[in-house]
């Protein structure tokens, strides 16, 4: 039977589970050194504790543990920029674990799944001004404490940029719609079109006059950043999040011909492969980043070049050409991007530059939002709200922000895990604690040398598939099936784990699990009759070579 198990050499890589033919181990996934994916989470999701739960085919428990740290895994699955795989160990054996795809996975199978409302224990109603992801977090979050919750949305529709600004091959209406609905089950209210702020359809102060005891604002970055230019204002010029929004709202502009996306980042792809979409037959975009530097995700990149469109490097735009309306538009060489002291202040060579004739112009430079209805409320500085980079808590007592109206332009997954810091600490000062309290010291990552990866045999990673729709806003990929998520999660070594021995007695001594540890952590006894429920996991076992002859 199995003397001892080596818990200085265990790096929890799961071999001994999956080679083992009677179930004997289980793993311990919960250890004070957190694997090096969940330490680039923005949102902290237990990614290993999670894929060790679907190799077990506990999706259900997977997905309830999911959910403490982000309740849209169907949304981020499909639109965060997975900085988790970065980080993952089994790039060292073949090829990160496709953590992103396995959480699209949890998301699409939970979304079937019938769930009780939230119970109400707390008398306070709290109000969350903005329904875009920071918002939706916030408001899960509250409602599952057991706050009433009533959230306010400008547009007809909830969801922010998530349902106005990306495009729905990449995120469909159905799926933000799903989230929603579920939250209203769960005893979220929503109304809509209400804009909240000073000249708005209720202030602020009405909302407290209302029985609001906290609220959290997070409106977004609602608006294009505009630059002054020759030619900005001739028909055929469009604005980046504008133009997305025209297209999810139903009112997409007619392209033809050659079609110029001026920008960089995630916004400006979105608008070239929407370009694509619309009947454009050429589309170019111009960035004043090198190609090392392209601000926009690698794998954005990847499907901007796979659609055919063009990128043009280092240069930035001089002026639009056109007497009527837009006929192209010409550009100068940027030199460098950031000023000595790294801030924002791009230098030009006007001798050198490049003109592209054009039939349309989308400007996608950057976003604002739009806080002159809040600011005689709540303080703002550099057209952001000031609040607290621990609490989320701003100047005024009762009222909390976050998302990109806090941090500027940043990824879902952050503000997610924004409006989830906020309501915690929402909850903590109606209920009377220290709203910092809790925050201690970030948990320390399994060092680089006690990771697993030596002996560990190679596996493909599974990708999902192309779409089949036809239709040109249908989504590009499909999830990956049951049995496939499964064999994906197999893949996961859940780095810093520790090996358990749960069902001695089933143990058989077949020596599968000494002969393919990676690590020599495992010393299993010839003589199961000897060691009758005896296990030492403290301490290793190991007396001389009396296994040798077993292993020869």
């Amino acid at each position: 039977m199995i003397n001892s198990i080596d818990p200085a050499a265990c790096t929890g890589c799961g071999t001994c589970i999956k080679t083992c033919p009677l179930d004997v181990f289980r793993l311990s996934t919960r250890q004070k050194e957190i694997s090096p994916c969940m330490a680039a989470c923005p949102a902290g999701v237990e990614i290993r504790h999670n894929n060790y739960l679907i190799q077990q085919g506990r999706v259900d428990e997977a997905m309830e543990n999911f959910r403490r740290a982000n309740p849209f895994p169907a949304i981020t699955g499909r639109v965060c920029f997975h900085p988790c795989e970065s980080k993952c160990a089994r790039a060292n054996v073949d090829a990160a674990v496709n953590i992103n795809a396995l959480e699209q996975f949890m998301g699409d199978f939970s979304a079937e799944q019938d769930e009780a409302p939230f119970v109400l224990r707390h008398l306070e109603k709290v109000a969350v001004v903005g329904a875009g992801p920071a918002g939706l977090s916030c408001a899960y979050y509250m409602a599952s404490k057991g706050y009433a919750v009533t959230v306010y949305e400008a547009m007809p529709e909830a969801g922010g940029m998530l349902r106005y600004g990306i495009p729905a091959y990449r995120l469909p209406d159905q799926v933000v719609l799903a989230q929603v609905e579920r939250l209203e089950r769960m005893g979220v209210t929503f109304f809509y079109n209400t804009r909240i702020g000073t000249h708005a359809d209720i202030s602020l102060s009405e909302l407290k006059k209302r029985g609001y005891k906290a609220t959290f604002l997070a409106p977004g970055t609602t608006v294009s950043r505009r630059v002054e230019l020759e030619g900005a204002s001739l028909p055929g010029v469009f604005w980046g999040l504008e133009f997305l929004r025209s297209i999810r709202s139903g009112e997409a502009p007619a392209l033809h011909g050659r079609v110029i996306v001026v920008g960089g980042g995630d916004v400006a792809v979105d608008a070239a492969l929407s370009a694509v979409n619309l009947g454009a037959a050429e589309v170019h975009m111009v960035c004043l980043e090198d190609a090392g530097h392209m601000p926009a995700y690698p794998h954005n990149q990847a499907d901007a070049e796979e659609e055919g469109i063009q990128i043009h490097h280092s240069f930035g735009p001089a002026r639009i050409l056109g007497p009527d309306r837009v006929t192209g538009m010409e550009f100068a060489r940027c030199l460098s991007v950031m000023n000595a002291e790294g801030r924002f202040a791009p230098t030009f060579d006007n001798a050198d530059t490049l003109t592209l004739d054009a039939d349309a112009v989308i400007f996608a430079i950057g976003q604002a939002t739009e806080l002159e209805g809040f600011s005689r409320d709540v303080p703002v500085e550099r057209g952001r709200f000031k609040a607290d980079p621990v609490t989320f808590a701003t100047p005024v007592w009762g009222i909390f922000a976050a998302g990109d109206a806090v941090t500027g332009p940043a990824s879902v997954v952050q503000a997610i895990a924004g409006g989830r810091e906020a309501a915690e600490s929402m909850d903590r000062m109606l209920t009377g604690s220290d709203m910092a309290a809790r925050r201690g010291e970030k948990a320390p990552v399994v060092p680089e040398d006690r990771l697993p990866g030596k002996n560990i045999p190679t596996l493909p990673r599974h990708e999902r598939r192309p779409g089949t729709s036809a239709k040109p806003f249908a989504e590009r990929k499909q999830g990956l099936e049951l049995e496939v998520s499964f064999s994906e999660a197999l893949r996961c070594m859940t780095c810093g784990s520790k090996s358990v021995v749960t069902y001695t007695d089933d143990c058989m001594t077949c020596f599968n699990c000494e002969l393919h540890c990676p690590s020599d952590a495992i010393y299993v006894h010839p003589f199961k009759e000897r060691f009758v429920r005896t296990l030492d996991q403290i301490e290793p076992a190991h007396e001389g070579k009396e296994m040798d002859h077993v292993r020869k």
